[in-house]
């Protein structure tokens, strides 16, 4: 199993099998980033355009493509060539060898939307990947109990966790194994610099890789 992080809070999981997902590969990433790359499925937290982006989804040109109600009304018409899959909190979502569970995150009170914004415990190859999306509280969430591979957190204040938030919530976990630090791009209020501000307060505690 590969990771390959993209701007904000985008990423592409390649399987051993080279099954590709790709999550949340927003505006903030360029096209030419894409260039000569395609994924097999793409899943989206969230209907704001550094995570939703059509033009992005098309380059991508996934076979399939998981959206929330939002994200769907947003679509509309557009002509896309994959197999759309409307997701929803508690949803198990069977992904050629991934798996899959939806559960709701709180944005926090510096947006007026999403209604609904997600995240996704996932798990490939006995790799369990826990991917927060834009979470700024996390009172919903225990996960005492759980133990992850790869966290992909939030660092960048505002909108999401501050570095210190998101050390807090990371050292809830019984054990995590990488963090891996996102949106923290600059977007408004975002100080890019947060995320070496995580890198230096969750060094002596955790395994962090800055992408």
């Amino acid at each position: 199993m590969q990771i390959q992080k993209f701007e904000q809070s985008g990423f592409i999981i390649t399987g051993d099998n080279g099954y590709k997902l790709a999550i949340d590969i927003g505006n903030k990433t360029n096209l030419e980033a894409l260039e000569n790359i395609n994924v097999d499925a793409m899943i989206v937290s969230h209907i704001h355009g550094d995570h939703f982006h059509l033009e992005n989804i098309l380059k991508l040109n996934p076979t399939k493509l998981y959206l929330n109600t939002e994200c769907l009304e947003v679509l509309g018409e557009e002509a896309l060539n994959a197999e759309i899959i409307k997701i929803k909190t508690g949803d198990v979502l069977d992904v050629d060898s991934f798996k899959i569970v939806v559960f709701t995150v709180d944005h926090g009170p510096n947006v007026s939307v999403p209604v609904e914004n997600l995240g996704f415990e996932i798990v490939v190859d006995d790799q369990k990947i826990y991917f927060c999306g834009d979470l700024y509280n996390a009172s919903n969430l225990n996960v005492l109990d759980m133990q992850i591979d790869y966290l992909l957190l939030p660092v960048g204040g505002y909108y999401t966790f501050s570095p210190v938030e998101a050390l807090n919530f990371a050292v809830q976990f019984k054990s995590v194994g990488t963090i891996i630090p996102m949106h923290y791009e600059k977007n408004n209020f975002i100080d890019p610099a947060t995320c070496d501000e995580f890198v230096e307060i969750a060094k002596d505690l955790f395994v962090v890789e800055k992408h």
